[in-house]
């Protein structure tokens, strides 16, 4: 049998299909780079991300004797704060345990004991589930 007769009975996949395989290949990319891009995949990945978004505030209890802050953080996945404190001082915040799911979560603490001077700015730094900290900024009412 000639090389011809050898290479004409061999069958290969036509053009259509190959261009349709190239084409799904190309659209799995694309969106498995948007969904990276846009955090879509955030809460498959390792430790989640926790930021703050704006500035919260504090202000003092209905007793003289307590402060409530409140603040937004965004977190790519599910972790816990378990521990507040206001940087520079000894007060600690309650409840000790707040949990925080992926997206913005609006965060609400009262610290015992403290009064904030109206128009000072105080940080709080957050102690996570996953062992990371966050330092948040709030402006006394």
């Amino acid at each position: 049998m000639s090389n011809r007769k050898m290479l004409k009975s061999r069958r290969a996949i036509s053009g259509a299909v190959t261009a349709l395989i190239l084409v799904i290949a190309s659209v799995i990319i694309a969106l498995v780079v948007v969904g990276f891009a846009f955090g879509l995949f955030g809460a498959f990945g390792g430790t989640p991300t926790v930021t703050q978004v704006g500035t919260g505030t504090i202000s003092p209890g209905s007793s003289n004797n307590c402060a409530t802050s409140t603040f937004v953080l965004k977190s790519s996945g599910n972790v816990q704060i378990v521990s507040a404190i206001i940087v520079g001082t000894t007060y600690s915040g309650t409840p000790t345990t707040i949990d925080l799911t992926a997206g913005p979560n609006t965060v609400t603490i009262t610290f015992n004991g403290f009064t904030p001077q109206a128009g000072s700015t105080y940080t709080i730094s957050l102690g996570l589930s996953d062992g990371a900290t966050v330092q948040v900024a709030v402006v006394a009412q």
